[in-house]
């Protein structure tokens, strides 16, 4: 049986977890990163899914696109960094790039630890103190599993404030992809997204934003919001694979998105929209926002698999 391996890059700790041809290096202290991912094809050999991240780079303000790494304890923005909650207005610190809005949690920008790992295992986890940009206390889990053709990841936070607690999660990954590659997912809401990324009112998908039966990501730039997601998308890799992912009931919200030069594309399975707390307290429904109870968690499920044959 392969044994993982710890090798020292300049400043990250990377653990690397092995199964049969399929390899995953992991980077606790830059967030609790996936840094690669290579899954194995049934011939032999294996594929580059990820966008790499930078394993000896982590700027907690401006980090390296690639990889995978925990949306927690929210995913996305929160508009002009306040939040109400229970009637009382909670000011966040805005993100310098998002300003005046948050951006994607903290948990990302913290270092993890390593609780455990053995040669295709690991758990990663997080004692997130409350600060300036989230004041409750929280905790973090992040279990990975990688098989052949697969990798497991299983996200948790827990409220561990003494307090009512808005909670979301969520992962974001950065695939590798050709810029006509073929998309397939079934979503029956669309939450248009603004100038500035947040969420605007939901309404049907219209023709051009319907990926069932499959078809090729637009041209340029993307970010699009949707819900009502089956839990199911297929993705085109550069040299013709196919990579579906696979969401659990917790995270039925999907973010696409695609920056203008092409470089990655993200599908994020996400438990709320962006600014979903906003919304939700002026009354929108079908945010997908939580409020966790002190000692309450809040758990899901993804898994990427390769997949062989054509996209449905």
């Amino acid at each position: 049986m392969a044994q993982a391996m710890h090798t020292d890059s300049t400043m990250n700790h990377v653990i690397q977890l092995e199964a049969g041809a399929a390899c995953a290096r992991l980077v606790p202290a830059a967030g609790g990163r996936i840094s690669s991912l290579q899954l194995a094809q049934p011939g032999g050999g294996a594929v580059d899914v990820l966008h790499p991240y930078p394993e000896d780079f982590f700027d907690p303000v401006r980090w390296g696109k690639g990889g995978i790494y925990p949306l927690m304890p929210y995913s996305n923005r929160i508009a002009n960094a306040r939040l109400q909650v229970q009637g009382e207005e909670v000011l966040l610190s805005p993100h310098p790039d998002a300003r005046p809005h948050t951006l994607h949690g903290n948990a990302h920008l913290l270092p993890w630890t390593l609780q455990r790992h053995d040669a295709a295992t690991a758990v990663m986890v997080l004692d997130a103190a409350a600060s300036p940009a989230w004041p409750w206390h929280y905790t973090g889990r992040l279990e990975v599993a990688l098989v052949e053709a697969e990798l497991h990841m299983r996200i948790t936070v827990r409220n561990a404030s003494m307090r009512v607690m808005p909670a979301g999660i969520g992962l974001h990954p950065y695939f590798h992809h050709a810029p006509q590659a073929v998309l397939a997912y079934a979503a029956s809401t669309v939450w248009p997204a603004t100038a500035d990324f947040l969420a605007g009112m939901a309404r049907a998908p219209l023709a051009n934003e319907v990926h069932l039966p499959a078809r090729p990501v637009p041209p340029g730039g993307l970010t699009r919001y949707v819900s009502d997601w089956d839990g199911t998308a297929d993705v085109d890799l550069p040299r013709g694979e196919r990579l579906r992912l696979l969401a659990d009931a917790e995270l039925r919200h999907l973010v696409v998105h695609r920056p203008d030069n092409l470089a990655y594309l993200c599908l994020e399975p996400v438990s709320h929209v962006a600014d979903g707390f906003n919304l939700a307290a002026r009354g929108v429904p079908g945010t997908g926002t939580r409020w966790l109870a002190p000692g309450e968690s809040l758990s899901g499920e993804l898994r990427l698999q390769l997949l062989q044959g054509e996209l449905a």
